[in-house]
């Protein structure tokens, strides 16, 4: 006795598109339980092939009407001499059964002229249908406007962007008719701990829609429960943060040298200064007389005072010389890049990379709920974005809805101590002149990029309709046609996509920006007021205690 092996529902997908499979029988329960099964299991996706041959009647296989007519099925049903059949198709969204092809003893299989046998029937819809669609307002790709209805009961969405048009064209390549509806929490799906899905992703699975707009960030664990059509577009992970304010710093007459070059500059006057003291010691206690200078003379030559130098200086004369040369090639170029930074104002962009932010305990980070940033921030394991993770933990994250995305974002960042981390084609709203300060770009976006993200849109897990979709998607952006309504949704972003960072002022300084020159000075009057002070009073102390003595 032979044993029969079954297959499993995976192998039979992984060989679908050369595989045929025949059912032969004329029990309504045996063949319900076939076709059933193998639709609920999702043995029979789309190109696999199944022939049913009964001797049932159309009537008598009704009640499988919905699983032929989603599946690559036909029915033969053959007469009682087995003489004459006819070969039958359900067609979907519809409750007609087409026939498409009979055969005859005498003559064989023929055809019907416009007929053929496992044809694509998802191609073209050919009595249409009434599709429910899923989507959530994400900017450019999707927009969701609510109309006030003029009874003032009721609430009605416009729905508009460049997912629409291509929407636009897919119904009427594949013949449908649809209905557009948006998930009750606004996300597009994220998966908790305990196995469930929410958003749109929930909604699919839930078999409340056709399939979803998105556009969907593709990750792996979408992928085991939903599928992804062709890529519409990649995008990348940016840092959307606020622009600093142009401004003088109060502190700027210090910026033209670097304090590596103060450094060096300071420490080379306490050198010549000790050397100056040592050797001037050196000549009380030996009579030599090797120097003529008094070692307060490289201060005042540095302070830009009169010094008078004796003429049997010798070696004295070139130390100086040389001293002299250095503070003058110094104080050039620190008096030509003084007043280019004081002409030259900076605006500050602080957050490049996300190192930065992770390095700053002042600024927090904002993300999207339940997208596929979300969720792979939710499962990251190493890297800089297990870093993030953690911050996240420590109360450096503040998940945003994305219903409130809008609204949040444009009031955290505007304070200056939240950044977002996103897509760039979903900050590029930000981006526009109805985002300016005052006529000046009020966000900005960080070089750094991270994380690609490849866009699409979703169907059911083994849907049909993915064939016909893809076919729609890849001629509408391989004819550039999707990347050109996404430039067209953001026309006014080009002023503050790259703004300047460097604005040349032309007006008078004011004591708001050099406030700090004057507390240096009026530091300096009162130390050397002090320095004054602790002389008299140490003059004194000398001549009474010298009087005392005598």
């Amino acid at each position: 006795m032979r044993k029969i092996i079954p297959l499993s529902p995976t192998k039979v997908r992984r060989s679908s598109r050369c595989m045929t499979l025949i059912a032969v029988s004329d029990d309504q329960k045996n063949l319900s339980n076939i076709v059933e099964g193998a639709v609920g299991n999702n043995v029979l996706i789309w190109p696999t092939r199944l022939l049913i041959v009964t001797r049932l009647s159309l009537r008598e296989l009704h009640h499988l009407r919905k699983s032929l007519s989603v599946s690559n099925a036909m029915v033969m049903e053959l007469t009682k001499n087995s003489r004459r059949c006819g070969v039958y198709m359900y067609l979907p969204y519809s409750h007609r059964v087409v026939l498409s092809a009979v055969w005859k003893e005498s003559t064989g299989l023929d055809v019907y002229e416009d007929q053929q046998l496992f044809p694509n029937k998802f191609k073209k819809l050919r009595d249409g249908a009434e599709m429910i669609v899923a989507g959530n307002k994400l900017l450019p790709h999707l927009e969701i406007q609510e109309v006030v209805k003029e009874s003032g009961r009721g609430r009605e969405f416009l729905f508009s962007g460049p997912m629409i048009m291509l929407l636009q064209i897919l119904a009427t390549n594949i013949n449908f008719t649809y209905s557009l509806v948006q998930s009750s929490d606004g996300s597009w799906g994220f998966l908790f701990p305990n196995g469930t899905w929410n958003g749109i992703i929930g909604m699919i699975l839930k078999k409340e829609v056709d399939f979803a707009l998105g556009p969907f960030g593709i990750s792996y664990i979408r992928s085991r429960v939903i599928d992804y059509t062709n890529q519409l577009v990649v995008d990348y992970g940016q840092i959307l943060g606020r622009r600093g304010n142009v401004e003088v710093d109060p502190w700027g007459f210090l910026m033209p040298l670097s304090p590596s070059i103060w450094a060096a500059t300071f420490g080379t006057l306490i050198l010549i200064f000790t050397v100056a003291v040592v050797i001037r010691r050196i000549d009380r206690h030996t009579g030599l007389s090797l120097s003529k200078l008094s070692p307060t003379t490289y201060i005042q030559a540095f302070l830009q005072q009169d010094i008078v130098v004796p003429p049997d200086s010798g070696w004295e004369k070139v130390l100086l010389g040389s001293w002299l040369l250095c503070i003058m090639i110094l104080l050039q170029c620190y008096s030509s890049n003084l007043i280019t930074l004081l002409a030259v104002r900076h605006v500050r962009e602080p957050y490049q990379y996300v190192r930065d932010v992770l390095d700053d305990a002042k600024v927090k980070m904002l993300w999207v709920a339940n997208t596929a940033y979300a969720q792979y921030l939710s499962n990251v394991d190493s890297g800089i974005f297990y870093e993030v993770a953690e911050a996240g933990k420590r109360g450096k994250i503040r998940f945003i809805p994305a219903a409130e995305y809008e609204m949040t974002v444009n009031e955290l960042v505007s304070r200056g101590d939240y950044v977002l981390l996103y897509p760039l084609l979903m900050m590029k709203m930000f981006l526009t002149e109805d985002y300016m300060d005052k006529g000046n770009c009020k966000f900005y976006v960080s070089k750094e990029t991270f994380l690609p993200v490849t866009f699409c849109m979703v169907v059911p897990k083994y849907s049909p309709l993915r064939g016909p979709i893809n076919e729609g998607i890849r001629a509408v952006v391989e004819g550039g046609f999707y990347d050109y309504w996404l430039k067209n949704s953001f026309a006014n972003a080009k002023s503050c996509k790259k703004p300047p960072t460097k604005i040349t002022i032309m007006e008078p300084l004011s004591l708001a920006n050099l406030w700090g020159m004057f507390v240096l000075l009026v530091g300096g009057y009162l130390a050397s007021f002090v320095v004054l002070c602790l002389e008299i009073s140490g003059e004194k102390i000398l001549r009474f205690s010298s009087s005392s003595t005598r």
